[in-house]
């Protein structure tokens, strides 16, 4: 993955003959499909900004009180969990992550719900429009609180993280 994740609009799981891919939506237009799991596409995104993946998503948990489909929130870019299509196999992903600052309107239909981007695109979703907005509320309480943090370095990140001290020194 060459691009910056705030250039990502969106990245949903995808089939391919080969198996799980990811479909990946950039500003430019360009759609690209990468050999890879949502979940190790996700842990790449925070790599690339040298985060501890686990660490980082304690610390969400307990900021909104939710263990699951949390929010991918990076220093430039926020990413939604977003249903976006029904598993074939009980295992098989079927949420995508949309960049927050990319929803422009998100219309309620009778059995989904269609995102339309920023761009123009438009994402068709599977459950509720209202449950979705709620995500992003949370996303958006979550990244504010988060910037700060980053704002103030590597030492306050440590202690929001409540890191033990895995060298041993007092």
């Amino acid at each position: 993955m060459n691009s910056i994740p705030k250039d990502i609009i969106y990245f949903v799981p995808h089939y391919t003959e080969n198996g799980d891919s990811v479909l990946i939506l950039f500003l430019s237009g360009e759609k690209k499909i990468v050999p890879m799991s949502i979940r190790s596409f996700s842990k790449k995104l925070y790599s690339l900004y040298a985060i501890d993946c686990q660490a980082i998503k304690k610390l969400i948990s307990q900021r909104i009180g939710q263990k699951n489909l949390l929010p991918i929130v990076l220093p430039d870019a926020t990413f939604i969990p977003v249903k976006t299509r029904k598993a074939v196999v009980k295992t098989d992903p079927i949420f995508g992550y949309v960049n927050m600052s990319q929803i422009f309107r998100i219309d309620d239909k009778i059995d989904h719900f269609e995102m339309l981007l920023r761009c123009g695109a438009v994402l068709r979703c599977l459950g509720s429009a209202k449950y979705f907005k709620k995500r992003i509320t949370l996303a958006s309480v979550i990244t504010d609180y988060l910037q700060g943090i980053w704002s103030q370095g590597a030492l306050k990140i440590k202690e929001e993280c409540e890191l033990e001290n895995v060298f041993g020194l007092e």
